[in-house]
């Protein structure tokens, strides 16, 4: 009955595919109802334990240590048969979430986690919204061509031959297998013999322009073969024509950007780099304007399209701290700010600035400043002689 289909998974127990007899074996079943995707705890067993999804998908949060850094996620798609001494909750992918825990008549302890564990499904920072052109040119003698400025972004690459490109930001050359994206911008393009290039005019769905305007790129064999896909798919009309042209300009334009972030990784973190002084400055910014959101770490990488790892780095370059260090200093910076004030109550506080519970609030407080919010808020109602908040 019982199979493993994960070797990564063996430390933590196995998958199997048929329900235990509950009765014969003379277990006991507990059934429980997940209907957030934010876990604030984890099942502690001492013993072999089941667990059996009767609704919804999941994946299973799980650690043999008490240790938040040191928790993983699997895929739940069999039953589960954990080993003793494992700490582990079902993160619901789909609400509600119904599964049983199995296990011999012992009930499970439970750990409060202290940071909550909200699971970050697969995204990309930006859709392709619509391509409003896309076109194939064979030029076979000298010629020049001057298009207008567009609001649109426009993507330029040269199959064969070679052409001169001028923009508001300089002049390049463009060889074979060159590549260059512009937006809002007058182009002149100058072709001495002969040259075929390719050229798409589209839009996407997000607010902040593309990092990767008016670089020259000379593309890698994995580009080539996509965008000769695109190239392709530019001479059909067929039903399916226009979705895949969005599907293949999508993969080349994050291909640009995962390049883009490769090569540009260790030259942007330098200190004399004012281009990424000014994009830190931005993040920061974005940080303390949404300082009462429950914003993620993903997300300030989606709006800025930056690789988590870079903006680690980034911060620790140039702050010496963590991102989310960072985040949760100024929003318990601002909490102190609004005691002071004495508007609001300790609740309204935590709320206001995007935490879980006043629970978890207090004991980020009381970790960063050695005090409790309400000592605090004594300490402030005292020195000022005012009322203190409840």
């Amino acid at each position: 009955m019982v199979k493993t289909t994960d070797n990564s998974f063996e430390p933590y127990g196995t998958f199997y595919d048929e329900p235990v007899d509950i009765e014969k074996l003379g277990l006991t079943s507990y059934e429980i109802n997940s209907t957030s995707k934010k876990l604030d705890q984890l099942f502690f067993l001492p013993c072999e334990a089941y667990i059996e999804c009767s609704q919804g998908t999941a994946r299973i949060l799980i650690s043999d240590v008490p240790n938040a850094g040191e928790l993983r996620t699997f895929p739940v798609r069999h039953h589960i048969k954990l080993v003793p001494d494992t700490y582990f909750n079902l993160v619901p992918l789909s609400i509600p979430l119904t599964w049983k825990l199995i296990t011999p008549g012992v009930g499970p302890d439970t750990l409060k986690l202290a940071t909550p564990y909200t699971y970050q499904p697969v995204s990309v920072p930006f859709h392709v919204r619509r391509i409003i052109d896309c076109w194939f040119t064979r030029q076979d003698g000298p010629c020049n061509v001057i298009k207008p400025a567009s609001r649109s972004y426009e993507l330029l690459y040269v199959y064969e031959g070679s052409m001169n490109v001028s923009l508001s930001s300089g002049n390049c050359s463009m060889q074979a297998h060159d590549l260059i994206l512009y937006r809002a911008d007058a182009v002149s393009l100058s072709i001495e013999s002969s040259c075929s290039y390719l050229t798409v005019i589209f839009d996407v769905n997000q607010r902040k322009t593309l990092h990767i305007l008016n670089h020259l790129f000379h593309c890698t064999s994995e580009m080539q073969q996509v965008l000769w896909k695109l190239l392709i798919e530019s001479f059909e009309h067929s039903y399916y024509t226009r979705t895949l042209l969005v599907c293949y300009l999508q993969e080349t334009l994050l291909l640009l950007l995962q390049f883009y972030e490769t090569v540009s990784h260790q030259t942007l973190l330098s200190d004399s780099h004012s281009s990424r002084n000014d994009l830190l400055s931005e993040i920061l910014a974005y940080m303390n304007n949404r300082i009462a959101e429950p914003i993620t770490i993903e997300e300030i990488c989606h709006e800025f399209f930056i690789s988590r790892s870079s903006l680690q780095a980034l911060f620790k370059t140039h702050l010496n701290t963590s991102p989310k260090n960072y985040l949760l200093n100024i929003k318990l910076q601002k909490s102190k700010e609004l005691i002071r004030e004495n508007q609001y109550t300790i609740s309204e506080i935590a709320y206001m600035l995007g935490f879980s519970s006043i629970h978890y609030f207090s004991r980020l407080f009381k970790k960063y400043f050695n005090t409790t919010p309400s000592a605090y808020v004594k300490k402030i109602s005292e020195s000022q002689n005012i009322p203190k908040n409840q």
